[in-house]
């Protein structure tokens, strides 16, 4: 059993405070809206011709690109979805479903196909309109990210927006079944017994407050799951937003939170089905994002696209839209295929030819695994392989530009900063914050770890999978591609060049 954080001196006390988390995600609200500020109107440069001049310097585009969606896959790679907790947007959607007609979503909607629209979307704008580059373009998806979680929050219940609109939590999701952190219960028979259920309920209660000789009531509500989960029923941290609510409402003291081992939640289901899609979008994506640094590699890559256009005699336009499809879905689907088909020839039986008397004694042919249901798990030993190479991403882009933070706070606007390195040169740009000679070792023992881990899933997951041993095979042939695809990339990015 994990060792219950909530039960330590200090740490426990403070995590079980609802002002801990209430004050955190208000500095984040007030953050996520800074670097809006700070990013609005901040376009270019007046007189200097340069594309993008603002890219690191200014604050808004900085503090999101660098640290804000880099940092948050080291939390993710720990903590599973413990950023869910401090998300200011989760919890501004919950804030103003309180006086909102809280509808439920509809069932069309309870799915993963939202969402990987959304990340589609997100990744076309960052490949045609250079989004990342821009401090006022980072403003603009910052104030629609904010009035979507508004939106969000008066018409439908709480963390609407969480589940329809943020591929961050569609992404902690997958990475949760891999980190060693999770929220339980400490005993499920003192749930089987417990009346009031106040984890689940949403019970209302009276708070007083003192003010000297003046004591004020309040009635309120307590917020219940967002995502409706019993804690007793909890088996895996996929769906868990860590928002404590739970832990904060019950009066029995019977959840517990704590570090467990890694792959924890890989052996106990497969993916959902519109899950899969969103995973195999990721999968792409980050695959093409990792080739970027390997032009030989990257040529191949779209190499079977840009025939494809050629010879349908399509132009720009039409290139674009079958390079969607192929990093998207086409281009992961493939990857994925070696496994399908080795699950698929284990499954042939060969029998000696009988007499025609006896055929009836013949065992009915096993029905096949279609190719969906097979990636379903077939993509589980994949997670770990995939969070590692979005940790050497991460890492990568945090080391490189990290040393423009304290510019960007001495100057929010960027402009002084970009001005006195690249024009007066009266200020040396920062270098790396690791030397390329460690980064190089400390990316290879990180990817090495997640091929590692991979393989350690696959064997998790084939023990609780019919085919068992068959499956493992499957999955160790899904993992050759990807495996040698981001270890040559590493190779010859830091240490052939």
């Amino acid at each position: 059993m994990p060792v219950n954080l909530l039960t330590r001196p200090y740490i426990g006390r403070l995590l079980a405070n609802r002002w801990t988390w209430r004050l955190s995600r208000l500095t984040a609200l007030c953050l996520l809206v800074a670097m809006a500020a700070w990013g609005w109107h901040q376009h270019a440069i007046p007189g200097l011709a340069v594309r993008d001049p603002l890219m690191y310097t200014n604050l808004s585009s900085h503090l999101f690109w660098v640290w804000w969606l880099m940092g948050i896959v080291f939390v993710a790679l720990l903590f599973g979805r413990l950023w869910c907790t401090v998300c200011p947007l989760g919890w501004l959607s919950g804030l103003l479903s309180r006086i909102g007609l809280r509808r439920e979503l509809p069932v069309w909607l309870q799915n993963f196909i939202p969402v990987t629209l959304v990340l589609v979307v997100l990744q076309l704008s960052i490949y045609f309109f250079a989004i990342h580059r821009y401090p006022d373009y980072t403003a603009v998806v910052l104030a629609l990210c904010l009035l979507l979680t508004i939106a969000a929050g008066l018409i439908f219940r709480p963390r609407a927006f969480c589940t329809l609109l943020c591929p961050a939590g569609a992404v902690f999701g997958l990475y949760a079944r891999v980190a060693p952190f999770q929220l339980r219960v400490c005993d499920s028979g003192v749930c089987a017994s417990c009346d009031s259920q106040r984890c689940i309920a949403e019970p209302q209660e009276w708070q007083s407050y003192r003010l000297g000789g003046t004591i004020v009531y309040r009635h309120r509500r307590l917020d219940g799951c967002p995502v409706d989960l019993v804690p007793a029923e909890i088996s895996d941290s996929a769906d868990c937003l860590l928002c404590l609510n739970c832990a904060h409402n019950c009066d029995k003291e019977n959840i517990q939170i704590g570090f467990r081992p890694w792959l924890a939640d890989l052996d106990l289901r497969g993916l959902r089905s519109s899950e899969t899609l969103f995973f195999l979008v990721l999968f792409g994506m980050l695959t093409t994002n990792f080739s970027k640094v390997y032009v030989e590699l990257r040529q191949g890559l779209f190499w079977l696209p840009e025939q494809t256009a050629q010879l349908l005699g399509w132009g720009v336009s039409g290139y674009n839209l079958l390079a969607v499809l192929w990093v998207a879905l086409l281009l992961p689907a493939l990857m994925l295929l070696p496994g399908w088909l080795t699950l698929q020839l284990s499954g042939l039986r060969h029998h000696v030819a009988l007499p025609p008397e006896q055929t009836s004694t013949l065992p009915l042919p096993e029905k096949s695994t279609g190719f969906w249901a097979a990636a379903c798990d077939l993509a589980l030993p994949l997670i770990p392989l995939l969070l590692a190479a979005h940790a050497v991403l991460a890492l990568v882009k945090i080391n490189a530009k990290a040393g423009y933070l304290p510019f960007a706070i001495a100057d929010p606007s960027g402009v002084q900063s970009y001005l006195a390195m690249n024009v007066m040169h009266t200020m040396a740009a920062p270098g790396v914050l690791i030397p390329l000679d460690i980064l190089k070792w400390l990316v290879l023992l990180l990817l090495l770890a997640g091929i590692v881990l991979a393989i350690f899933a696959a064997r998790r997951v084939s023990r609780r999978h019919p085919d068992g041993m068959a499956f493992f095979v499957a999955a160790l042939v899904t993992l050759v591609l990807p495996s040698g695809f981001y270890l040559a990339t590493v190779i010859q990015w830091l240490f052939v060049r």
